[in-house]
């Protein structure tokens, strides 16, 4: 809970310091492994709603989901064609969205759920996508889960994404790559995952 509570009480500092960040460099794997047709995005942890705003430009449909209702207000006076959801990862079971998206874009949110929750959580991600869907996350790399600044992280790496894999039946991963963060004032690596089933 102190994290979303972080992002409730930060929201407007973390809105501001993440719109504007540039990132064409990881939409374009996303971008190119998409199923033919019409798409059907989910953006899980929208945040500030950047990456939502850069689908719905590209023609896309949009369901970007938060659990900060302070991020969802202002990412909405963005885009208010965008599907807006104020949700937690562990609602996403509950909702009629199977076989529903053509992909899910997991940009630095799902780093916010414990190490042996994950599965869980991923399982029910996968549920709501269509055949040839995929599924992009992406984690700080490295190898433990600590808190900082009054967040949780679980950090990623290969050993420990393939313990999470090996719990993921029906999917198979398509690319995993590094990239060094695309704040300007940033130096931090991640790790990020393409996943299709």
């Amino acid at each position: 809970m102190a994290t979303l509570d972080f992002y409730q009480t930060h929201a407007k500092d973390f809105f501001n310091q993440t719109i504007n960040v540039d990132m064409q460099n990881v939409y374009q794997p996303f971008l190119e492994n998409l199923p033919s047709g019409k798409q059907i995005i989910s953006d899980v942890g929208c945040g500030s709603g950047r990456d939502s705003v850069f689908f719905a430009k590209q023609g896309f449909q949009v369901m970007a989901i938060d659990g900060s209702q302070n991020l969802i207000e202002l990412a909405k006076q963005n885009h208010p064609t965008i599907d807006w959801q104020c949700l937690a990862f562990n609602e996403i079971k509950n909702q009629n969205w199977h076989n529903k998206f053509t992909g899910i874009w997991a940009c630095a949110s799902l780093l916010h759920v414990p190490f042996d929750e994950l599965p869980n959580i991923l399982n029910d991600l996968l549920e709501t996508l269509k055949p040839n869907g995929i599924l992009y996350a992406s984690f700080k790399y490295g190898d433990s889960e600590r808190e900082k600044d009054g967040r949780f992280f679980c950090d990623m790496n290969e050993s420990r994404w393939q313990l999470v894999e090996s719990e993921l039946p029906n999917m198979k991963t398509l690319k995993i790559w590094q990239t060094v963060d695309n704040r300007k004032d940033r130096q931090e690596v991640w790790f990020n995952i393409l996943l299709g089933n």
